[in-house]
């Protein structure tokens, strides 16, 4: 059965970010793996980190204070009851790579503090000691983010490189929440701009023709202006889910916008980055 991890590092914005993974097992039926992780030593000075983690052999159950959260509120739900299995990991050993092998998941979960002055170095960590490791999608969830409900998600790409399965796993994800599925075009750059018509061509008979989910939307952004385009994705289409690919286009232009320079600005969603 498929599974999703739950990253905890022993801080708020883990406990935070697993009772959102909590409701979302719930809703479409996965089963839990929480992976406790060492701590990671932050120094301040260069926002640059020591790893010091202890030598794992193997990977171990143990009981913190998150399994016996998690424990309780799925008792308390009426409905689906996910296995949660609890093992403490190390990035080094490769521990998680070995889960992800042994295992069907569907995505890493992991809490941020997004207005830390670090955050964009800590989503970059995540990237890097995650998404390219066990290659599956990270899904980063604000420690200001309260919701419980996906109603839109938006995934921000260049129409032609879209991918449809990709697409297909977003569609799967909205339809346990029936939420409206919108792809958000801007050309990437060095390349033309799609015409209105050309664009909205491609998405009906190559995008949402093969996918088949009744929600799925097309959004032209306004590629002959210099916009703000997480003015736009997050405050005029209320995006409640940023979806990106990881290097892809416009990938690092955002991310450094919305955990660095304007995160303050805006009511943090959480976003699902997919490996390249």
């Amino acid at each position: 059965m498929k599974s999703i991890i739950i990253i905890n590092d022993h801080s708020p914005e883990s406990e935070h970010a697993a009772i959102f993974a909590m409701v979302l097992a719930q809703r479409i039926e996965v089963n839990i793996i929480l992976a406790n992780l060492p701590v990671l030593n932050l120094t301040t000075d260069e926002y640059g980190w020591t790893e010091m983690f202890p030598e794992v052999q193997d990977a171990v159950a143990v009981d913190s204070k998150l399994m016996k959260i998690l424990s309780e509120r799925k008792m308390r739900y009426p409905g689906f009851k996910p296995v949660i299995q609890e093992l403490s990991f190390s990035f080094e050993t490769g521990d998680l790579y070995r889960l992800a092998s042994e295992n069907e998941i569907l995505m890493v979960i992991k809490g941020l503090d997004e207005f830390l002055p670090q955050a964009l170095l800590n989503v970059n960590l995540a990237i890097h000691n995650l998404l390219h490791k066990i290659r599956v999608p990270l899904l980063i969830i604000p420690s200001s983010w309260s919701e419980n409900e996906l109603k839109r998600m938006v995934y921000i790409t260049d129409l032609r490189f879209c991918g449809i399965g990709t697409v297909k796993f977003l569609a799967d994800f909205a339809t346990c929440w029936d939420a409206n599925l919108v792809i958000a075009h801007a050309s990437a750059s060095g390349l033309p701009m799609m015409k209105t018509d050309q664009a909205e061509e491609v998405f009906n008979d190559e995008v949402s023709l093969n996918v088949g989910y009744k929600k799925l939307f097309l959004n032209i952004l306004n590629q002959g202006e210099a916009i703000d385009t997480l003015e736009i994705v997050v405050n005029e289409m209320k995006a409640d889910l940023l979806v990106l690919v990881d290097q892809h286009f416009h990938f690092n232009s955002l991310t450094q916008q919305y955990f660095k320079d304007k995160c303050a600005l805006y009511n943090p969603v959480p976003m699902l980055i997919f490996p390249s």
